[in-house]
């Protein structure tokens, strides 16, 4: 027979049992999973499993040994499983049948050159070949016993993970309180600096549970910031830098309430915008020298993430400069923060409804011109209350407080730095009203028919009024508007800058007997009727005039009192009268006309 042809028939017979092999051989599940992560140097098992899955003819599981012939192929190569014989692959791993019953196989000491297709081929005894096909992925478990975690503080939760999670078999986690968490992943709120969790984790062909301590640490907010300054011959330079990329800075001058966008490049009059990088977090704002009176005073460069979330740093720049390129911030314990303060409130008015269930938050803030270490609100009763935001706004010297329902009273915010120096006190005077306005003219003092007399009530806070209108003593209403025309021969029209500024007002063209009494201010304000009492007083005799009148009466009847007196005396002396030692009853006077 021609070589060739020989060839050609060998072929043959090698593609025709591979085709026999692959083709018609029955695909059957295996044991444990068609696909397993396995630890690098661990081991596992597995095994053809007919009864997991489609089931072979019932001559497959007969008694006695089901299968005569049972192999494994791996990387291209096949390894008989048909006797004891240990399989090495590599330097390592070593491969040997399941047992005598199954068409498995048992591997030790896996590496991970191995992680490939793993696929059983069995024949049983009627002929018929069988092939399960496991997927084998071998993880470099790195095993440590403890793992620090670093988080950002700007955000209010993170996720824990298992080490190598992805390649376990089974994972816990107990945190310090002992509470188990079945899972390889756990969120977890921020609210410490730092917390311990422990992860407990099984791998396929570990008989034991790996345990690591994870040490989870809240850095500081990555939107903390550093204020720096530097001074040139011609320029004095505020710059602060963030430890994240910046949209749009903002530099505000507290002197005139100026404030100027921080783009790179740009020039405005005397101001310009210097080295600033927003990719690298830098706001910087450049002023010419020499520096004008509205120079100085205290600057804050800030990025406002939304209308109420900013932060920044803060600059007191001073108007004498004591040496080249000092710097602008004040130091820490300086005479400025340390220097008396006139004890000054600032007014604040509150309206809060009692029959309203909705709760009333108030804002307070105090600010000083240097970076914050602590801050603090104390009220007419015990406690102190937690600054919002206060990681924030701290370096831009801001403290801000949302109080409840806030009582009447002075409030005190008291801020300090690191030197630990006297506290600077801002106080506020808190008066809560129960009802949103209040009278200018609680009682007015007049006489009949006197002209243009005016009765005003106004809101607190400036609230519009919807509705406006007075009752009168005897109960007649008299409805007022800025918008009404009243007749020329009215008595009664609007007095005030209009309802939509707040104020509810009433004139009086003349006044008359019948408008002497209890006047009632009546105005509707956020859909509720209020009332507000006032009185007009009919005007009596002064206490001056009356002790005049007094004096002048009392001194004319006195020289009435005197005229009439000498008269009498040159008129009549009156009779005279000696009592004696013996007798009391007898006179020996006598009568001379």
């Amino acid at each position: 027979m021609h070589p060739y042809t020989v060839f050609h028939l060998g072929l043959i017979v090698i593609l025709v049992c591979q085709y026999i092999q692959s083709g018609w051989a029955d695909k059957i599940p295996t044991f444990p999973s068609d696909k397993l992560t396995i630890a690098e140097g661990a081991g596992f098992l597995a095994f053809l499993n007919p009864n997991g899955g489609t089931e072979l003819r019932q001559s497959s599981v007969v008694a006695g040994v089901p299968w005569i012939h049972c192999s494994v192929a791996v990387n291209n190569v096949q390894y008989s499983l048909d006797s004891d014989q240990i399989h090495r692959i590599g330097e390592k791993t070593t491969v040997e049948r399941y047992d005598t019953q199954r068409c498995g196989i048992r591997v030790k000491n896996l590496q991970k050159e191995l992680e490939a297709i793993w696929t059983l081929y069995g024949t049983d005894l009627t002929g018929q070949d069988s092939t399960g096909v496991l997927e084998v992925t071998v993880t470099s478990i790195k095993f440590i016993d403890e793992l620090n975690v670093t988080v950002s503080g700007s955000a209010s939760s993170t996720t824990i993970n298992c080490p190598d999670k992805d390649g376990s078999r089974y994972c816990r986690i107990i945190d310090a309180d002992q509470a188990v968490s079945e899972s390889c992943t756990k969120t977890v709120d921020l609210s410490q600096p730092i917390s311990h969790f422990w992860c407990h984790t099984m791998f396929w062909g570990a008989m034991t549970e790996r345990i690591t301590k994870i040490n989870l640490i809240v850095e500081e907010n990555d939107r903390d910031v550093k204020a720096t300054v530097e001074e040139t011959e011609d320029h004095i330079v505020l710059s602060c830098q963030y430890r994240s990329t910046v949209s749009l800075c903002r530099a505000l001058s507290e002197a005139d309430n100026r404030q100027y966008m921080l783009l790179d490049g740009h020039l405005f009059g005397r101001y310009s915008a210097y080295n600033t990088k927003i990719s690298k977090g830098v706001c910087s704002l450049e002023i010419k020298k020499p520096l004008a009176p509205a120079d100085v005073g205290v600057w804050r460069i800030y990025q406002q993430l939304n209308p109420t979330d900013y932060t920044g740093c803060v600059f007191d720049v001073k108007s004498k400069r004591l040496a080249k390129g000092r710097q602008l911030i004040r130091a820490r314990g300086s005479a400025i923060k340390s220097s008396k303060l006139e004890l000054t409130a600032t007014d604040i008015e509150i309206f809060h409804d009692p029959r309203s269930s909705t709760t009333t938050m108030i804002e307070l803030t105090c600010a000083v011109p240097y970076e914050i270490e602590y801050c603090y609100l104390s009220g007419p009763s015990a406690g102190d209350y937690a600054p919002e935001r206060f990681d924030r706004l701290k370096s831009l010297g801001i403290c801000r407080f949302m109080v409840a329902n806030i009582t009447s009273g002075v409030w005190a915010c008291g801020i300090n730095d690191l030197d630990g120096a006297e506290d600077h006190l801002t106080y506020y005077n808190v008066s809560v009203y129960q009802k949103p306005g209040r009278t200018f003219t609680e009682q007015l003092t007049a006489s009949s028919g006197d002209r243009e007399k005016r009765l005003l009530c106004r809101t607190i806070l400036d609230l519009p009024i919807d509705i406006c209108r007075f009752v009168d003593p005897s109960g007649e209403v008299h409805g007022v508007s800025s918008q009404m025309k009243p007749s020329p021969d009215a008595r009664y029209r609007y007095y005030g800058k209009g309802l939509r500024e707040g104020e509810c007002g009433l004139e009086i063209v003349e006044l008359r007997d019948k408008d002497f009494g209890r006047w009632k201010c009546m105005f509707k304000v956020r859909g509720r009727e209020y009332e507000i009492p006032m009185d007009i007083v009919e005007e009596a005799m002064s206490v001056g005039a009356i002790i005049g009148i007094s004096v002048a009466a009392t001194i004319v009847l006195g020289i009435i009192g005197i005229f009439a007196y000498r008269k009498l005396n040159r008129r009549y002396t009156g009779p005279t009268y000696t009592v004696s030692s013996s007798m009391t009853n007898v006179s020996t006077a006598s009568h001379q006309s």
